[in-house]
């Protein structure tokens, strides 16, 4: 389970790497002002790309890494308890992080950050709900009995 939990730390901490480096090289491009029309546009689309990494890592994780039931969602519970602790400090030093930004723009990283942790929480833990590795599917003794008896 120790292990579990530091491979899960490690994921999310490479996610958060490379979630920060991203708004670090393309945030001035992607971010815009949450008074401004193309808000909802931009948020629902890096919301959408979120969601397409964290299917992606939770597939990985449940399908991969540990076949166990609930393994994606723990992972989910680790990487967002490493994310949200390093952002606190990416936040509370944003002028250093993202030098770039103005206020605007800091504001939409931060509804964005808000909505993908949230998801980070809840997208594996449907991935674990969804995925059925081996035979988890459970037959009445009837059913079980009536396929035998066809072969």
């Amino acid at each position: 389970m120790l292990r579990q939990s530091l491979i899960f730390a490690g994921i999310g901490l490479a996610a958060w790497a490379v979630a920060t480096l991203f708004f670090m090289l393309f945030g001035h491009w992607v971010l815009v002002d949450v008074g401004d029309a193309r808000f909802g546009a931009s948020l629902f689309l890096l919301e959408a790309l979120t969601v397409l990494v964290l299917i992606g890592l939770s597939l990985v994780v449940r399908l991969k890494l540990f076949r166990e039931s609930g393994s994606a969602t723990r992972f989910g519970f680790i990487g967002t308890l490493v994310g949200l602790i390093l952002d606190t400090f990416a936040v509370w030093y944003e002028d250093s992080v993202f030098p770039k930004f103005d206020a605007g723009q800091h504001r939409a990283f931060t509804v964005w950050m808000t909505l993908a942790y949230a998801l980070f929480l809840l997208v594996p833990a449907v991935t674990d709900r969804l995925v059925r590795t081996g035979p988890s599917v459970r037959q009445s003794s009837a059913e079980a009995q009536a396929d035998s008896d066809d072969r």
